[in-house]
């Protein structure tokens, strides 16, 4: 994985992680020399990518622009403002003030986008999860996959890294932050739980309302931590037709034991883990997802089923990979090893995004026989 920060991992891997959501190199030059220089510091982190992105609503809003150049700006300025929140400790005021750039930039952005991007609330146990519903082209219902992220992205940084690569293959999309992740999280207090398959059953019931949606062709889509959820749900939602584990989680447990023993590295600070399972201290957070593992419930899965992981991720181990391949008992599965060539080879590609998402998009559309 390239380093622009070199001996900096989590500072270079949400770079790349910028990247893979369309970030233009141009921009982040424009702060990379000042971040070298402050030695890793996250509140620097903060400043000069929150500077970055009121540049980009700066040309987002010149007269001379059109629609269609002030929604990429805006677009460009919510990524920008999540990139620079993702090292806030949660018991910062400055958390929430951030995010909340992030959604009224992705507004300003989807309102004037040349395709629709509908904000929705899926109902779940008596309150909502926020989300946004790109729909595919085509006529008559359209098959819909759902995106469920990880530890520490959100629906806005989902639909930025997707765009509208699976609606143009007809299939719909609906971008959905789920108990312990982004909106959801932040201004509902909805944590982390084990039982995902709950919140997924809440977005396929709504799907299904909708005149819009072929009911009989959901797929579901998870990213790093995501790839436990969308495991879970695989086996426990029958209403799912086809499922991608972008990322391949089998103990998630596991993971945090090593490493707080030093022998792992996390892509977010350990107080992200704490903030999404509700807990103050780094034993109770771990013990909170004690369940959140594979292998229980591998055999209830038996729908298609892609995992999708790179050769050299250093945050979960190609081990675990391949032990959830052997767990799942679906004889429609698949696993896809990104070594560089192929796509990029850390973890959840972000060091060479497009690939993967090609692949996932790809394979998506074949199961769901667009």
């Amino acid at each position: 994985m390239f380093e622009f920060f070199p001996g900096n991992y989590r500072w270079s891997y949400n770079t790349l992680l910028a990247f893979s959501a369309g970030a233009q190199l141009g921009d982040v030059a424009l702060i990379h020399q000042t971040l070298l220089a402050s030695g890793g510091d996250d509140a620097v982190w903060h400043k000069e990518w929150a500077r970055l992105a009121e540049r980009l609503e700066a040309r987002a809003r010149d007269e001379a622009s059109s629609a269609f150049t002030a929604s990429e700006n805006f677009f460009l300025a919510a990524l920008y403002h999540t990139i620079s929140e993702h090292f806030i400790s949660p018991s910062d005021p400055k958390r929430l003030e951030s995010y909340a750039e992030v959604l009224k930039s992705f507004d300003e952005a989807r309102s004037r986008a040349s395709y629709p991007v509908e904000r929705v609330e899926v109902p779940f146990e008596g309150a909502s999860l926020p989300a946004y519903f790109v729909p595919g082209v085509g006529d008559g219902p359209r098959p819909v996959a759902i995106f469920i992220c990880g530890l520490d992205t959100t629906k806005e940084l989902w639909f930025l890294r997707a765009r509208t690569q699976f609606a143009q293959r007809g299939i719909s999309a609906l971008f959905i932050d789920t108990p312990g992740i982004g909106e959801a999280l932040r201004l509902r207090k909805l944590v982390t739980r084990a039982d995902y398959e709950r919140p997924v059953d809440a977005a396929i019931a709504y799907l299904s309302s909708r005149g819009d949606v072929d009911a009989a062709r959901i797929g579901l889509v998870g990213s790093s931590l995501g790839g436990y959820y969308v495991a879970r749900a695989a086996a426990f939602s029958p209403g799912l037709k086809a499922v991608v584990a972008w990322g391949a989680i089998y103990d998630y447990h596991r993971v945090w034991v090593r490493r707080m023993q030093g022998t792992g590295i996390a892509g977010a600070p350990t107080f992200q883990l704490m903030y999404i399972t509700g807990t103050d201290t780094m034993e109770a957070a771990i013990d909170a997802v004690k369940d959140f593992r594979i292998e229980p419930f591998a055999d209830k899965i038996t729908c298609p089923f892609l995992i999708m992981h790179g050769a050299d991720d250093r945050q979960v181990l190609m081990d675990d990979a391949n032990e959830m391949f052997a767990a799942i008992a679906s004889e429609d599965k698949a696993m896809v090893i990104f070594d560089g060539d192929n796509g990029g080879a850390a973890h959840t590609q972000f060091d060479n995004h497009l690939p993967a998402l090609q692949i996932c998009a790809d394979w998506m559309a074949r199961k769901l026989a667009v």
